[in-house]
């Protein structure tokens, strides 16, 4: 039988997106602002990003490199 996925493993916060993109906050939002990069909003500051919406915005983006 296959064990329940973990909640923290496809949810993350603020401050691990951004070490896990290599990113600033400045960056974030204008990704957000201008790209539609995909969050949660919680409250009015307080923000989460599910992994898989983070990778299916990624994947519409992918540019191949030949």
């Amino acid at each position: 039988m296959q064990e329940p996925q973990r909640l923290e493993d496809s949810v993350y916060s603020e401050g691990a997106l951004l070490e896990l993109l290599g990113i600033d906050q400045k960056t974030l939002d204008m990704l957000r602002r201008e790209q539609d990069f995909p969050f949660v909003r919680l409250t009015t500051r307080a923000r989460v990003y599910l992994a898989d919406e983070i990778l299916a915005w990624l994947k519409q983006r992918r540019v191949d490199g030949r």
